[in-house]
């Protein structure tokens, strides 16, 4: 009876984290409490409820089996300092609805987290629930149809709307919408499923590091399971390399730029000299994949890079307006922070003339946000997570390409704690690592 009920557990916490995994890159939702940004919105993903089912049935699974006398890592000593200081920003937040819906979002992110870490120590390879190859497999197909819709999006210059799959309706003529704007007119940069195509760029960066290190990693294809990962993994790193570059996030490119060249670093140093040549011929496909790309979109690239166009030079202006605000909230703040989720709140409260909602914006650095929103020790207590996350013995190869690179997204960018999906998504690759 006590086996047949871990079984139960193990198969429950297996499908329902795949079927997690598939669905996470996809905003399908119930709106709870409509707002007027997403920043502010309470809802329900459903890419939440499978999450939660799946770190429940594992809690238990594992609470049956623990030993409580093993010694706290360094790492969940640094986690258990990040989530207090989390939990106290939510006493000092203005909308405690939103705080208290952001910490469970934290909370059940916290248990995917773990989720992944422990399957990814030693004693756990005999029999390990969760396989890292083939999360980030399921996770790369999910974003693969993710990267046709971009393709088309862009191509077509329209993103329809389907409530069903979590898509908004975007049209390059339509006020608010994320587009490239040149002497040739509005052209619409691709979405994806996502809500800002910087998310997309972001997402696909990432993407591209994991399907990269994956399809260049073996010497030997034995299976024919591996001929069709191979082929799988090839098709999915160009369309998602085309999706990229129909981003037009400049972001998302640095970012994939910057970690291509450390992941070749990384097999240099390891001394993978085949995984390194092999590399060599992907990046080369790349650069003429580009530009092909650019030939016939050259003045939409041109744009982006000078950014000396009304539109880009609005962009940077609003961003530096965003740090003299993020400097003034810290002024009485920085200590404890205004609560997660609460950043925006704190700005129109802050506003003697009030605006629309979709004025207010998070600082575009994931860092100040950090700080402004759950106060200094967490800022720390976070980077010493990372730091035991580097420490760790058993961190993978593309540790370091895809840790430079989500630090370059968050350097510029504030979706990684501003939405939910943002923070489930920062957990979910941590773990990965």
């Amino acid at each position: 009876m006590k086996k047949s009920f871990e079984k139960l557990l193990q198969l429950i916490t297996k499908y329902s984290f795949y079927t997690f995994v598939f669905i996470l890159p996809w905003q399908i939702k119930y709106i709870i409490s409509p707002a007027g940004t997403n920043y502010t919105e309470i809802s329900i993903y459903l890419s939440q409820i499978f999450l939660t089912i799946s770190v429940l049935s594992y809690l238990i699974y594992r609470i049956r089996k623990s030993n409580y006398c093993q010694k706290v890592p360094f790492l969940w000593l640094m986690v258990s300092g990040f989530s207090l200081f989390v939990f106290v920003s939510f006493f000092i937040a203005i909308d405690k609805n939103l705080a208290y819906y952001r910490f469970i979002v934290y909370l059940i992110s916290l248990g995917l987290f773990y989720l992944l870490r422990q399957e990814n120590r030693p004693e756990a390879y005999e029999n390990t629930l969760i396989s890292k190859s083939k999360t980030i497999i399921v996770f790369l197909s999910s974003i693969f149809f993710q990267a046709i819709l971009a393709i088309y999006q862009f191509l077509s210059q329209s993103a329809f709307a389907f409530k069903y799959l979590g898509l908004a309706e975007h049209q390059p003529d339509f006020l608010g919408t994320s587009v490239v704007e040149t002497a040739t007119g509005r052209w619409l940069r691709a979405y994806g499923g996502f809500d800002h195509p910087n998310i997309l760029g972001g997402v696909l960066a990432l993407s591209l590091i994991l399907a990269l290190f994956l399809l260049v990693r073996k010497k030997l294809i034995t299976s024919k399971y591996e001929i069709m990962q191979s082929l799988f993994l090839f098709i999915f790193y160009f369309t998602g390399l085309l999706a990229l570059i129909f981003s037009f996030s400049r972001s998302a490119w640095f970012a994939y730029s910057v970690s291509l060249i450390i992941l070749l670093i990384v097999f240099l140093l390891k001394r993978n000299i085949s995984a390194f040549k092999r590399s060599l011929i992907i990046v080369f496909f790349t650069l003429i994949l580009s530009v092909v790309i650019y030939i016939p979109f050259n003045d939409l690239f041109i744009t982006r890079i000078e950014a000396n166009n009304r539109l880009e030079e609005k962009s940077l202006n609003e961003r530096s307006e965003q740090i003299v605000e993020c400097r003034e909230v810290l002024e009485n703040n920085w200590l404890f922070g205004v609560g997660l989720g609460n950043y925006t709140n704190v700005l129109k409260e802050r506003d003697q003339i009030k605006k629309a909602d979709w004025n207010y914006q998070p600082v575009h650095n994931t860092f100040l946000l950090i700080f402004s929103e759950l106060g200094l020790f967490s800022l720390i207590f976070f980077f010493g997570i990372i730091i035991a996350l580097a420490k760790d013995e058993r961190k993978s190869l593309y540790f370091w390409p895809i840790i430079i690179s989500l630090f370059v997204l968050m350097f510029f960018d504030h979706w990684l704690l501003s939405l939910p999906f943002g923070l489930t998504f920062l957990l979910f690759i941590l773990g990965l690592i």
